[in-house]
């Protein structure tokens, strides 16, 4: 376990130099040009004067000078000494890391551009507020700015007296611009003139060696170790810090950076090793506002640099200083938030974008470079002092001291431990463990578990995952690392919206990104068709997988790709599109299989799918447009041969309508004479039996059919009714009877 997280730390490590290799080494160049175009005097003479326009000076012109945070102190310092106002020196002491060219050529490697853009100024701004603070609120005319420096008894606070060996080099060289007497001085050499003899092409040579020596020796003297342990720390951040850390309230939000800006005020941290353990804690879920005000205040402040700004600014300085830093790092860390929320910008998906567009050989040689740089510095510089302190710190307390004897001691134990615990390995759930003795095989069987075996070179062990299904990608671009995945995001958007990207781009120049090789087959009918297709398989016998297969993968692939080939070429290309697919699937997996139990290759194939068949992209309009122009045939003749089947049957519909009204009408008319008839027939049969009485039910029936509507009267015959007088009353109520 211990030997993998250490194989993973070293892989983290190497990574994050890779991405930051080139911005690095273009930043001390860079740093160096400054350092010998730009004088150094101009800056006393800019900072000397005014409370609010030597802060602004002390703020922007700490820009183009390649200092890093452990030699801003003496650098600000020496202007204090040459009359700078306090404002000015501590803005000085705070934009100076913050605006460096190597600070913003590795924020820009291992961030994004909003967070390289953003640092700088808010850099900027925090110091012109802690200037101004320092010059309003501190003490003015304090005994303390008139004190001669002395080293600090504190080991912590004297410790800043030298941070870096050129750090105080570079206060010499600003004493030196106004005539006084020191020692060695890296910043006059580097700006000093060419001698009155020298041609102009001795001059350039001379200048290009100066440049050279200042950003690649002296300057990176400066900041190699802590460099080097910034690094090595974000590498181990990435390991070990758990991804699901930084959800919820650890996260986001004011509680994150109150936490950052605890951990950061006492403690020391180079503006150049804070880089890269930022960019680590924020693709582990920290917002980028924590983030920001970690890599503000942990330059800006530390307990050494406190102590030594007490001695020379006062107390009420350094206290408006601190308030003034940390109200604004929280207030630039809020509006980093707010921007990173309002543009949808992820920095778990941004960071690390600009080493996506470098070429791997270019990063590779940028870090081999730079590697060999650090490890050159390192043997030339000593141990900064902050590190011999906290060595002798932990001396006091655990009574052990720390000899270079005893570290080789630890080292040799440690390597020793090491290689004994590398005799221990774990068989995951699904794998097939084997030890082997000098390549003889003493077990083959191991099952999931903890296992023992003599370290190497005496014993070694295999692992083989038998019962976990494997995946093989045929045409689809090869899957991406973690660190490439997450850099490749930017491909999907400009540098700082979410508009999609025209089309993807793939390494420095925006091509489209295309398939491999391998998705191009021909048809049976001679067409190519752009086919991708993924595979499935697994291992069912690890001993043969061992030691039949050199390559287990390469000839699963090669297999698998011949079966799909000999499939796809002796069906049509409209096959393939659309009834033949799984067809298709069965017999390449049918046919890999065969050819795979002949190899006795003890891997068993799963499963074959076709993911995606198209014409290639070149032919891709062509096809398209025919096939559009089949299917509108094809839809023509379908509108045609329903319109055929709607009028057919609705003309039989009608017919059959027809057909059963006259049947209907049929019926009617022969019923209703039936009807007649029987009624006839009735009446007929009541006639007979009652003559009179039908004869006069006739009479009544004849005139209600002959005169409708009328009042009618019926006298009965004669014979009848004797004595019968009929009167005609006119009805009451009524008028005359008509």
């Amino acid at each position: 376990m211990m030997i993998n997280f250490l194989f993973a730390v070293l892989r983290e490590a190497w990574g994050i130099l890779e991405d930051a290799s080139v911005f690095l080494l273009f930043g001390f160049l860079l740093a160096g040009a400054l350092a010998v175009l730009v004088p150094g005097r101009l800056l006393t003479w800019l900072v000397g004067g005014g409370k609010i326009k030597s802060v602004l000076w002390g703020s922007v012109l700490g820009a183009p000078l390649p200092l890093c945070s452990c030699g801003v102190l003496p650098t600000a310092l020496g202007l204090r000494k040459q009359g700078a106002t306090p404002g000015a020196a501590v803005a000085f002491l705070v934009a100076t890391p913050e605006t460096g060219v190597d600070s913003i050529s590795l924020t820009y490697a291992l961030t994004d551009p909003l967070m390289t853009v953003f640092r700088p100024f808010a850099g900027i701004t925090t110091a012109i507020a802690a200037g101004l603070a320092t010059n309003l609120f501190g003490a003015p005319g304090s005994s303390a700015t008139e004190r001669p420096l002395r080293p600090a008894k504190n080991p912590a606070a004297g410790s800043d007296g030298d941070q870096c060996q050129h750090g105080g080099d570079a206060a010499q060289g600003l004493d030196h611009a106004h005539g006084q007497d020191h020692h060695h001085d890296h910043a006059r050499e580097a700006n000093s003139h060419p001698d009155s003899g020298a041609t102009s092409g001795s001059a350039a040579v001379d200048a290009t060696r100066r440049i050279i020596r200042y950003g690649f020796v002296e300057l990176l003297d400066d900041i190699s170790w802590w460099l080097a342990l910034g690094i090595v720390l974000s590498a181990v951040a990435v390991v070990a810090v758990p991804a699901q850390l930084f959800d919820g309230v650890w996260g986001g939000g004011i509680v994150s950076m109150l936490l950052m800006l605890i951990l950061s005020i006492p403690l020391y941290t180079c503006a150049s090793s804070s880089t890269p353990m930022a960019a680590a804690l924020a693709l582990k879920g920290l917002s980028p506002g924590a983030v920001l005000v970690f890599l503000l205040a942990g330059p800006a402040t530390n307990i050494s640099s406190l102590v030594v700004l007490m001695k020379v600014l006062g107390r009420r300085a350094v206290a408006a200083y601190l308030v003034a830093v940390v109200f604004m790092t929280l207030a630039a860390g809020f509006a980093l938030n707010m921007m990173y929320h309002a543009w949808g910008l992820d920095p778990r998906t941004t960071f690390g974008t600009a080493a996506g567009f470098v070429p791997d050989l270019v990063k590779d040689a940028a870090a081999v470079l730079l590697s060999g740089l650090l490890i050159l510095s390192m043997r030339r510089t000593r141990v900064p002092d902050e590190w011999v302190w906290l060595r002798d710190r932990a001396a006091q307390l655990t009574g052990i001291a720390v000899t270079p004897r005893s570290l080789g001691y630890a080292a040799a134990g440690g390597v020793a431990l090491l290689w004994l615990g590398s005799g221990l390995f774990t068989v995951g759930p699904g794998e097939v463990g084997m030890r082997l003795r000098f390549g003889r095989i003493l077990a083959s069987d191991l099952e999931p578990g903890l296992h023992v075996r003599w370290p190497w070179p005496f014993e070694s062990h295999r692992l083989i995952v038998q019962n976990l299904a494997q995946r093989l990608e045929f045409g689809l671009p090869p899957e991406l690392s973690r660190a490439e995945a997450t850099r490749a995001k930017l491909r999907s958007r400009l540098a700082f919206g979410s508009n999609a990207a025209p089309q993807q781009a793939s390494g420095v120049w925006f091509q489209k990104e295309t398939a491999p090789g391998d998705s191009f087959l021909l048809t049976g009918d001679g067409n190519l068709i752009d086919l991708r297709s993924t595979a499935q398989y697994r291992v069912n016998d690890a001993l043969a997988f061992a030691y039949h297969l050199a390559e287990p993968e390469a000839l699963v692939r090669s297999t698998i790709l011949a079966a799909l080939r000999g499939a796809v070429a002796t069906r049509a290309i409209d096959a393939v599109y659309t009834t033949a697919r799984e067809e298709i699937e069965r017999e390449t997996r049918a046919t890999a299989q065969s050819m795979l139990d002949r190899y006795q290759a003890g891997i068993e194939v799963l499963s074959v799918s076709l993911l995606y068949d198209h014409p290639p992209d070149e032919v891709h309009d062509a096809f398209r447009d025919v096939a559009s122009s089949v299917e509108d045939k094809l839809r023509t003749i379908n509108l045609a041969n329903v319109f055929a089947v709607e009028k057919i049957n609705q003309a039989k519909g009608e017919a059959a309508a027809m057909t059963e009204g006259a049947m209907a009408f049929k019926e009617q008319r022969i019923a209703g004479a039936q009807a007649d008839a029987n009624a006839f027939v009735l009446r007929l049969e009541a006639y007979e039996q009652a003559p009179g009485l039908t004869k006069f039910r006739l009479q009544l029936e004849t005139l209600e059919d002959v005169l409708p509507g009328m009042r009618k009267f019926v006298r009965p015959g004669s014979g009848e009714v004797k004595d019968f007088d009929m009167w005609l009353v006119q009805p009451f109520g009524s008028g005359q009877i008509k």
